[in-house]
């Protein structure tokens, strides 16, 4: 059986392990915190530009509860791709609607509604 030796708390581990131990543990914890505090590699890309939809896409949103609805009605002449831009969840993909036509999505808490661009 190994026998470490007695040592005073004030020295701590890294003294019982050696200099070299001690190294490698200390990068192993400087790496750990530096990959806590590094952003993801999308996050670093810049957003495209959204492009606003036409005035005659007209947007209905109920966010008054738990679940938010959003009701996207098509008052144009011709049909329109939208997408449905959330913070904190994934947005809705680009989705057609025929003039005259609505379509209605709804999510939950944490959703929240951030806009609708064109596609």
């Amino acid at each position: 059986m190994l026998s470490l030796p007695h040592l005073p708390l004030t020295q701590g581990v890294f003294a019982v392990l050696g200099k070299t131990t001690s190294a490698i543990a200390a990068s192993a914890l400087v790496a750990a915190g530096l990959l806590a505090w590094s952003t993801p590699a999308a996050a670093e890309t810049a957003p495209q530009a959204a492009v606003a939809v036409p005035d005659c896409v007209e947007t209905d949103l109920d966010d008054d509860g738990i679940t938010d609805e959003l009701t996207v009605t098509n008052t144009c002449s011709s049909s329109v791709r939208v997408k449905v831009v959330l913070a904190y969840m994934t947005d809705i993909p680009c989705t057609t609607i025929r003039s005259g036509r609505s379509v209605s999505w709804s999510w939950g808490y944490p959703g929240r509604f951030d806009g609708l661009v064109d596609c």
